[in-house]
């Protein structure tokens, strides 16, 4: 892994420099700092399409290996990371094992149904409330899924109508934007014992990190040692879920670009 003395990595500030839109703003905003690893970085902030991530996907050296009742699939550098963080945790008595079948590396596919289903929901949610018109609702319906991003978060950011799974968060805190995921990049793990602390500690040391703010399982492989990060151009930011605080690692935007030369963030809720 990387030392303490690392320069701001090179693939972090090259994807920020390239933001062009709110949109990709938001979500490098979000998931960015998947563009830090050790591992191949995705090349966009969104995928267009599913011949877009099947390429990249075939690319990459690919590894399997089974935690606890699913097997998953990952980059083979952090696979290895993993299985060695597991077998520390299996040394001290406990368990590092995967949260459901898809807790590691997806399609674009999976990314679109998941992101339908919470579009679906909210847009007939808020329908029977009268708070979005049959023909709007449908004029997105209409949309391919990655075409729904900008007008979903739009309606959110406008309009307080979120399409979070309890109606009260926005959509991002439930579901990766299609095309977004980190699970694509095969560099995620979603981990079942993720209120263990030590799972956190053990993790850390191989270079898997909270990345997502909000998705408390969610680890991203980083592969930089922890006192690295906020060189590279991450930034640490606390969460509180019930009586603990946890820490994400997030891209470090005010250091990545002057704040002159970045589009406008869709504002983030507080955590």
């Amino acid at each position: 892994m990387t030392n303490p003395n690392t320069l701001m990595n090179s693939s972090l500030l090259a994807i920020a420099a390239s933001i062009n839109s709110p949109v990709e703003a938001r979500l490098f905003a979000e998931y960015g700092a998947v563009f830090a690893t050790t591992a191949a970085a995705p090349p966009a902030i969104i995928f267009d399409s599913a011949d877009q991530v099947e390429e990249f996907q075939s690319s990459l050296s690919l590894g399997r290996a089974v935690f606890g009742d699913h097997e998953i699939q990952l980059q083979a550098v952090a696979l290895r990371a993993l299985s060695a963080a597991a077998s520390e945790i299996a040394d001290r008595g406990g368990s590092l094992t995967a949260r459901a079948a898809d807790a590691g590396g997806r399609t674009y596919t999976d990314t679109v149904r998941l992101w339908t289903r919470n579009v679906t929901r909210g847009l007939e949610h808020w329908e029977s409330l009268d708070q979005i018109t049959p023909e709007r609702a449908q004029s997105i319906r209409e949309l391919v899924a990655v075409e729904q991003i900008a007008p979903i978060l739009e309606v959110e950011e406008k309009e307080q109508l979120f399409f979070g799974t309890f109606f009260d968060r926005s959509i991002l805190y439930s579901v990766a934007a299609p095309g977004a995921s980190q699970h694509l990049s095969m560099l995620a793990f979603d981990v079942a014992e993720y209120l263990d602390c030590e799972v956190d500690r053990v993790l850390a040391r191989y270079g898997w990190y909270r990345t997502v703010p909000n998705d408390l399982p969610h680890f991203t492989y980083l592969g930089h040692d922890l006192g690295a990060l906020p060189g590279i151009g991450l930034r640490r930011i606390e969460g509180k879920h019930g009586e603990r605080v946890y820490d994400f690692w997030t891209p470090n935007i005010d250091r990545l670009l002057d704040s002159s030369e970045r589009p406008q963030v869709i504002p983030v809720s507080s955590l």
